[in-house]
């Protein structure tokens, strides 16, 4: 068991989050991490229909949007 941290951090904890960030970098540069990287991108048949229905009402969704931020700042 972990001795308890006498400092408060807060919102979060550095020491944790920099350990954290050192296995998860660790694992994506081993050989499998490598492969589970891979096939993370495979997409099942029976799910290809889900995705493309998301993908359309995402779209839908997103036709009206004004990504022209020069509008919002008042310059033109």
């Amino acid at each position: 068991m972990q001795k308890p941290s006498s400092t408060n951090h807060g919102e979060g904890n550095p020491e944790a989050a920099e350990h954290f960030n050192a296995a998860e970098r660790q694992f994506v540069e081993s050989e499998r991490g490598k492969q589970k990287i891979q096939r993370g991108a495979a997409v099942r048949p029976n799910e290809e229909a889900d995705l493309a229905e998301a993908e359309r009402i995402a779209r839908a969704h997103a036709k009206d949007d004004d990504s022209d931020t020069t509008a919002m700042s008042g310059k033109s």
